[in-house]
């Protein structure tokens, strides 16, 4: 189910994103993509008893609050939203929203938009009184790219009219406001370790009392620890194999069907250690470096061929999709060659360094050949 609803969001907001170029104005936006939004949640916005437009919340006769849209329940506004013209900054409405959530007692959860962008906002903290941060924002550009965290899936299935609680959106804000704040406090950890937290993983492997200078180290080890975490997530994220440094075998080569000018395929060749691992950190920076979902969706066409003297890795096609060729101890412990439209030879004796080059080539040959199962770019 899930699943189903976060593929319904792409399509919507695919139609959002085609649809926003004719918004020029916050009328537009309205109609054309904040309603249709209220519509996709499964609220009734030709009913005014449940989505009313220009809805009052006034504190006195002097001081009048309008929303642009209130939702509804047995007479009673639950959610404000307040629209912004497509594009518009919408800090600058946050204040008014604010005021309008004092002043209707009722109302549970604000909304601001400018029909792509949205925050939402609870009063987990006091009632009445709306949270300076959002408990929940997206924008659609990125849910049409496929890009939907699950956390955006389950708190915009909790919005809907059949799941909606006024009475525990504000339990369920503040449960997600401490989440952000969690995986915040994570992001940080893992750039750089306090050494209270590299203590605490320290003492949980039985590593009790360790010296101050010792802890350096430590922190720079934590640091890799994390990194190789994430790694690992993305392979199994992109069904990619992870090697086991303590059982994995070297790989052997079956005899290549096509030789190459300048080196000779060996049968049964061994892939040394270094030259597997190459392999792997390229698809790993490749999905780091992934600027569009093509990008991400080709890098499982990644592969590689082993010849006596290179290592030569590619994009579906090993003499049209050639990304570099890999150089073991040439010089330096790792020599790549791009050709010379992307950089031409490169050699460090650490692996990094290659961002740069290894993303223009990589696009490049996508561009040129396409994704398995779709056409390249140009071709009838």
């Amino acid at each position: 189910m899930s699943d189903d609803f976060r593929q319904k969001f792409k399509v919507f907001s695919e139609r959002m994103v085609g649809l926003a170029p004719r918004c020029s104005n916050e009328e537009a936006t309205k109609m054309f993509l904040v309603l249709p939004f209220l519509q996709f949640l499964g609220y009734d916005i030709m009913n005014p008893d449940e989505v009313c437009p220009e809805h009052h919340a006034d504190f006195s006769e002097k001081y009048k609050n309008r929303v642009d849209y209130a939702v509804l329940r047995e007479g009673h506004p639950v959610i404000a939203i307040e629209c912004k013209a497509l594009g518009a900054p919408l800090k600058d409405d946050r204040g008014q929203l604010k005021s309008y959530f004092n002043a209707a007692h009722t109302v549970k959860m604000g909304v601001i938009t400018d029909g792509l962008v949205y925050e939402f906002y609870a009063d987990s903290d006091e009632p009445n009184m709306m949270d300076p941060n959002a408990f929940l924002s997206f924008d659609l550009r990125e849910i049409a790219k496929g890009k939907i965290e699950d956390s955006v899936v389950d708190g915009l299935k909790s919005l809907q009219k059949s799941n909606f609680d006024p009475e525990n959106i504000g339990a369920e804000a503040k449960r997600k406001l401490v989440f952000q704040n969690l995986v915040q406090q994570i992001e940080e950890l893992a750039v750089t370790p306090s050494e209270a937290f590299v203590r605490l993983l320290l003492q949980n492997i039985g590593l009790k009392h360790v010296r101050a200078k010792a802890v350096v180290e430590y922190t720079e080890l934590t640091k890799n620890a994390f990194a190789e975490f994430v790694n690992l997530r993305i392979l199994q994220r992109l069904d990619l194999p992870v090697k086991d440094k303590e059982t994995d075998k070297p790989v052997l080569v079956p005899d290549p069907s096509k030789g190459d000018a300048d080196a000779k395929p060996n049968d049964g060749l061994v892939i040394t250690d270094t030259e597997f691992h190459v392999y792997e950190y390229a698809k790993r920076r490749l999905a780091f470096l992934a600027d569009n979902d093509d990008l991400f969706d080709a890098i499982p066409g990644v592969e590689y061929k082993n010849y006596k003297g290179k290592f030569v890795v590619f994009y579906r096609k090993e003499r049209a999709g050639r990304l570099f060729d890999f150089y073991e101890n040439k010089g330096t412990k790792y020599t790549f060659d791009f050709g010379e439209e992307f950089g031409g030879e490169f050699g460090s004796d650490e692996l990094g360094g290659l961002d740069e080059q290894l993303l223009k080539v990589f696009k490049a040959r996508v561009e040129a050949m396409g994704i398995k199962g779709k056409r390249a770019k140009g071709e009838n």
